[in-house]
Formats: C-alpha cells, sequence, structure tokens
C-alpha cells in the first residue's frame, strides 16, 4: 500500500482537501491538521475522497466534527464521494444523509 498523503488546493472560494490512501488511527491526526488548515482559510471545505482506499470510525469521526464546526461558523463541509468501500461506510453508519455528497470537485 501507498504511504498517506493528503494536499490541499482553493477551488473558487473552497479549498478541497484530498487524502490519498486510508484513513485510519494513524493519518487521522495529519487528515485532521489540513482540514483544520483548509477551515481557516475557507468557509467552505470539500473533502476529496476519491483516492481513499479505506476509511475506519476514526475517519467517520474526523468527518462529522469537521461538518459540525464549519457548520456551526455559518460555512459547509462538502464532500467527494469515494470509492465503493468508502461509500458504504458512509451508507451503513448514515452520513449520507447528513452530509452534502457529490461526484467531483468544484474546478480550480
Amino acid at each position: 500500500m501507498d504511504a498517506f498523503s493528503v494536499t490541499r488546493r482553493r477551488a473558487g472560494d473552497a479549498v478541497v482537501v484530498s487524502p490519498r490512501g486510508e484513513i485510519d488511527l494513524a493519518t487521522v491526526d495529519e487528515l485532521g491538521a489540513a482540514l483544520a488548515q483548509a477551515a481557516q482559510e475557507s468557509g467552505h471545505v470539500v473533502l476529496d475522497l476519491r483516492a481513499v482506499a479505506f476509511m475506519d470510525s476514526a475517519g467517520v469521526r474526523l468527518v462529522l466534527t469537521t461538518s459540525r464546526a464549519l457548520d456551526e461558523r455559518g460555512g459547509a463541509l462538502t464532500v467527494v464521494q469515494g470509492p465503493h468501500e468508502v461509500r458504504r461506510v458512509f451508507e451503513l453508519v448514515g452520513l449520507t444523509e447528513r452530509l452534502t455528497i457529490v461526484d467531483a470537485p468544484p474546478d480550480a
């Protein structure tokens, strides 16, 4: 498995955060730091999960807390859906009804 990495980029008024690899206890802090930085740069954060192979409960918790924090500040979290395995986790824990999920991130 490739090493975990995460990148950030501007796309209009949004900041797109794109993790690659597995989101779990070993990598969730790195992703959390990138999401926190993105939230300081913009009220609209897009989490692009297309290159994520796996997400455990730590990742789910991070998505929920990030979404809540942005909502409380009048911002928003948009999630670009990942591969089937990641989408399935979102479906099982009921995140598909609670989050804005799209097929592709905004263009720069």
